[in-house]
């Protein structure tokens, strides 16, 4: 089981690795009851300096290399790759927030983009 967010932007967050508003981190602003977010494009460059500093820290590589091989995992296999919670954790965030450049740069005209999240 996993939550799923839908708007402008759609995807799951990685289950028990990545909360729901793993968003703010980009400049997401939480609304209610099913969670609407909104990201002005202002925040762009925050969105670009947020996943290379996650690229930059060896995450990202880590876990696509243990995902290479891998299709799940369990804590045997994260010692065998070299893949801490931390990086699982990282690793969710940088694919929400490639998510969100991606529409901003596919959307140049759009200066909000909006997405809702499973609460639970």
């Amino acid at each position: 089981m996993g939550r799923y967010y839908y708007g402008d932007i759609q995807g799951k967050f990685m289950f028990a690795v990545q909360s729901s508003n793993a968003g703010e981190r980009f400049g997401a602003q939480e609304e209610d009851a099913m969670v609407p977010y909104f990201v002005n494009r202002k925040f762009y460059d925050h969105i670009v300096e947020e996943l290379e500093s996650i690229e930059q820290s060896g995450s990202v590589d880590r876990v696509n290399k243990m995902f290479a091989y891998e299709m799940g995992y369990d804590d045997d296999t994260l010692k065998e790759y070299g893949v801490s919670k931390d990086d699982l954790s990282e690793f969710a965030d940088y694919r929400l927030g490639m998510n969100m450049k991606e529409w901003f740069d596919a959307n140049p005209d759009q200066d909000w983009l909006r997405y809702e999240a499973e609460s639970y």
